[in-house]
């Protein structure tokens, strides 16, 4: 029996992609003919033709499938909707504007089958990008990396393959606020990387601006580190350590009639003080209001129509 595998495809206005998405991952089950597929096309509420033309594909080939989200949920709720939904023995997230190419995927396959359960794309190159975008994502990945209290690769991003089992681990992960690559880090199992040269957009161009990659490289940390909090608290012992030790000077100085004045210093000392404590007091903020958020069990996503689920 052939074995099947689910690609995941997270779309958001993405219409001028679609025929191109479509004609990839067809010569895609060619180029692997001892496996079965399906496609299930994770519609971020777009406001073009994009589920129209999702739902035409579906009524003409059943291996097809199709949800679309009564707002945007972010690309990680359509992630997680996708592993929920897949049914296959081994589920691959394909971006929809074709930058991660789906020809890689029969390497992705032969991994797993080797006996890894993750196998995640490795990016060496970021072609069609402007410079600073790929500046701000190489920092941001390291960051993460550095402060994440499990091992997230440097570099890889949502285009893997994880197997069926992962994704039923997956399943017990109840938290609204996700990071899938951290999560997937998080399980474990065997993982290995393949190293692949990303492509410029086939059609559309993103929109996504600086602050998405601040608010995802913040995302990603705090979902997965108590490192800030613990960098604050070592901070705050050094600088109680430095002020013991300045004030042992001073009274030396004093005693020797050769302390200086230091109104300036201590104003410069007090305002940088205050701008210290109250980053400290934003992070503690974020992690508080992330557990706010928890507690309300909210559901991840809400579906609005469905073609062949």
């Amino acid at each position: 029996m052939k074995q099947l595998i689910s690609i995941v495809i997270p779309a958001r206005n993405e219409a001028a992609n679609l025929p191109n998405v479509e004609r990839e991952v067809l010569g895609l089950v060619t180029s692997v003919p001892d496996c079965d597929f399906e496609f299930l096309i994770i519609d971020n509420a777009s406001s073009d033709a994009t589920g129209d033309m999702a739902v035409a594909l579906c009524q003409r080939d059943k291996r097809w499938r199709y949800m679309r989200f009564s707002r945007n949920f972010s690309v990680e709720g359509s992630i997680t909707a996708g592993y929920e939904h897949a049914r296959g023995d081994a589920i691959v997230v394909l971006y929809s504007d074709l930058q991660d190419p789906p020809d890689v995927i029969p390497q992705f396959i032969a991994k797993w089958r080797e006996g890894y359960d993750v196998v995640y794309g490795v990016r060496t190159k970021r072609p069609g990008d402007p410079r600073w975008r790929n500046a701000a994502a190489w920092l941001a990945y390291r960051l993460i990396a550095w402060f994440s209290d499990v091992p997230i690769p440097a570099d890889s991003g949502d285009f893997r393959l994880i197997s069926a089992r992962v994704r039923d681990a997956l399943r017990g992960f109840h938290e609204t606020n996700r990071y899938m690559r951290g999560m997937i880090a998080w399980l474990g199992f065997r993982q290995t990387g393949v190293p692949y040269a990303r492509r410029p957009r086939v059609a559309g161009h993103s929109s996504a601006p600086l602050t998405d990659i601040l608010l995802f490289a913040f995302n990603a940390i705090t979902s997965f580190s108590l490192r800030p909090l613990r960098l604050f608290t070592l901070f705050g012992f050094l600088v109680l350590v430095i002020s013991m030790i300045l004030g042992v000077i001073y009274v030396v100085l004093w005693m020797g009639g050769t302390a200086p004045p230091g109104l300036t210093t201590i104003l410069v000392l007090l305002l940088a003080g205050i701008g210290l404590n109250s980053l400290g007091i934003g992070i503690l903020g974020e992690y508080l209001g992330r557990t706010f958020s928890e507690v309300k069990r909210r559901p991840i996503y809400v579906i609005e129509r469905s073609e062949n689920l």
